[in-house]
C-alpha cells in the first residue's frame, strides 16, 4: 500500500504545529463581554479598549479589563536589587545616584535612567533581600519603630534610623538620630527604607493599568498606547517608558470596568477556627502575609491582586445589581497548601453556584471560575473545613474581581 506524498507529510506538519512556540506578540483580551479573543495586538487604550488580529479576523474589545499572554505564568516578584514605590511598583534595576528631591534609577532591561521623586519611594533594595523578607515594606522589622524614621540597613545587618535628606552620585546624605549628618556610600548598604509618614501614593484619578513583565517587574501606568511591537507608557511614579510586547505578561486595568474584591470591604466577614481562633482573611496576600502563590499548567504563579483565606471563612459582598460576572482563579497555596483540603463554595443571593470542582479542593492546579451575577444583590465566598480540618488549607483567590455588565446589557 502506498500513500500520497501530501498524506505522508501530515505527521510532520502536525508535529511542527504542536511544538511551535506561542506567538510572543499574541494576547488574550478580557473585557466585559463573554468573548475573550486571542491574537496579535493591533491597538490598545485604557479608555477605548483593545483590538487584536485573530485567525477569524480583527476583533475589538471596547471595555478593557485585562490582557494576558497565553501559556505564560505570572512571574514572582523581583528577588534582586529593586525599588518599591508608594503605589506598589516593584522594579528591578540599579540606583545610580540622585539629589535632594529624586533618585536616579536604571531599569534592569533598559539603559534609560529614570528620575523618581523621593516621596514616591517606599524602599530601595541595593542587594537581593533575604528569602524570608516580607513582600510589604510596612512589615520590615528594620524599618519599624516609634516615632517613624527613614532607615538604613547595612550589609552587615546593622540598622540606623534617622533622616535621609537626599542622594549623591555614590551615596545618601543621612542624619542619624542623635548624631551628625554624614554621607553614607551606597556600597555599604543593603537597603534603604523611607519614612512611611512622608511617602505619598500618587494613584491616577482615572483608569490606569498594572503591568507584569517577564523579569518580575510590577509597574503602574496611567497612559498606554501601542507603538509597533511595544507599549508606550507613562509610569505613575514619573518616567515615560516603552515596554516591548515580548516582555509583557499581563496588563490589568484598575478604576475601569472591573473592581477587585481586595479593594472592597466585605459587608460581612466571619471566621471560625478549627480548634481555636479563626484566621483573618487578607487582601492581596495570603493569610500568612506572603505573596499569593497558585499552581497552574504553566507552573507556579504569583498574583498581585486577590484574597488570602483559610477555613472557616465566609466573606459576603454587596453587589447592588451593578455587575455582570465574578471571576477568579481559586486554589490551595502553592507553598503552604501542598497537603491541604478545603470545601469551597460560592453563593449568589443565598443560592449556591454548582461548582463541584471546588467542594473537594486539593493541591494541584488552581481552578478558574466565572460566575454570572447579573442583577444579583449579594456574593458570598465560603471556605469550609476539609476532611483533615484546616491543616495546610490556605485558599488563595487570584485576580478575584467583579466585572461590570456589557453596555448592551445595560441598555446603553
Amino acid at each position: 500500500m502506498t500513500f500520497a506524498p501530501e498524506l505522508m507529510m501530515l505527521p510532520l506538519v502536525l508535529s511542527l504545529a504542536l511544538s511551535a512556540p506561542p506567538d510572543p506578540l499574541a494576547f488574550t483580551v478580557i473585557g466585559t463581554t463573554e468573548s475573550a479573543p486571542t491574537g496579535k495586538l493591533r491597538a490598545v487604550s485604557l479608555t477605548l479598549g483593545a483590538e487584536v488580529a485573530t485567525t477569524g479576523g480583527s476583533q475589538t474589545v471596547p471595555r478593557l479589563v485585562a490582557l494576558r499572554k497565553p501559556n505564560t505564568a505570572l512571574p514572582p516578584f523581583p528577588t534582586g536589587a529593586h525599588i518599591i514605590t508608594a503605589v506598589g511598583d516593584r522594579v528591578p534595576g540599579k540606583v545610580t545616584g540622585g539629589d535632594a528631591k529624586a533618585l536616579y534609577f536604571t531599569h534592569a532591561t533598559t539603559d534609560e535612567s529614570w528620575s523618581i521623586a523621593l516621596d514616591a519611594v517606599a524602599a530601595v533594595w541595593l542587594k537581593p533581600p533575604a528569602a524570608d523578607t516580607p513582600s510589604d515594606p510596612a512589615k520590615y522589622t528594620w524599618l519599624a519603630g516609634t516615632p517613624t524614621r527613614d532607615a538604613l540597613l547595612y550589609r552587615n545587618g546593622d540598622t540606623v534610623r534617622g533622616t535621609l535628606t537626599g542622594f549623591t552620585a555614590t551615596g545618601v546624605k543621612f542624619t542619624p538620630d542623635g548624631g551628625a549628618a554624614r554621607d553614607v556610600p551606597l556600597a555599604d548598604l543593603a537597603a534603604i527604607g523611607f519614612n512611611p509618614r512622608f511617602v505619598r501614593p500618587r494613584r491616577p484619578k482615572g483608569p490606569y493599568a498594572g503591568l507584569v513583565l517577564t523579569d518580575g517587574t510590577r509597574l503602574n501606568v496611567n497612559e498606554v498606547a501601542l507603538k509597533g511591537n511595544a507599549l508606550v507608557c507613562k509610569a505613575a511614579c514619573g518616567p515615560a517608558i516603552e515596554v516591548p510586547l515580548t516582555k509583557l505578561v499581563a496588563l490589568n486595568v484598575f478604576q475601569g470596568p472591573a473592581v477587585y474584591l481586595s479593594d472592597l470591604k466585605p459587608k460581612k466577614a466571619e471566621t471560625v477556627g478549627f480548634l481555636g481562633d479563626g484566621w483573618a482573611w487578607a487582601a492581596d496576600r495570603t493569610v500568612r502575609g506572603n505573596p499569593l502563590f497558585l499552581q497552574s499548567g504553566e507552573g507556579e504563579e504569583t498574583f498581585d491582586k486577590g484574597l488570602g483565606t483559610h477555613p472557616k471563612t465566609v466573606l459576603t459582598y454587596d453587589l447592588a445589581g451593578k455587575y455582570g460576572r465574578f471571576e477568579a482563579v481559586v486554589g490551595l497555596d502553592a507553598v503552604t497548601g501542598k497537603r491541604g483540603l478545603a470545601d469551597v463554595r460560592i453563593r449568589v443571593d443565598g443560592k449556591e453556584v454548582p461548582l463541584p470542582e471546588l467542594k473537594a479542593l486539593a493541591a494541584g492546579n488552581a481552578i478558574p471560575v466565572k460566575v454570572d451575577v447579573r442583577g444579583a444583590k449579594e456574593l458570598a465566598l465560603v471556605i469550609d473545613f476539609g476532611p483533615a480540618g484546616d491543616v495546610q488549607a490556605d485558599v488563595n483567590w487570584g485576580t478575584a474581581r467583579l466585572v461590570e455588565q456589557p453596555a448592551t446589557a445595560l441598555g446603553q
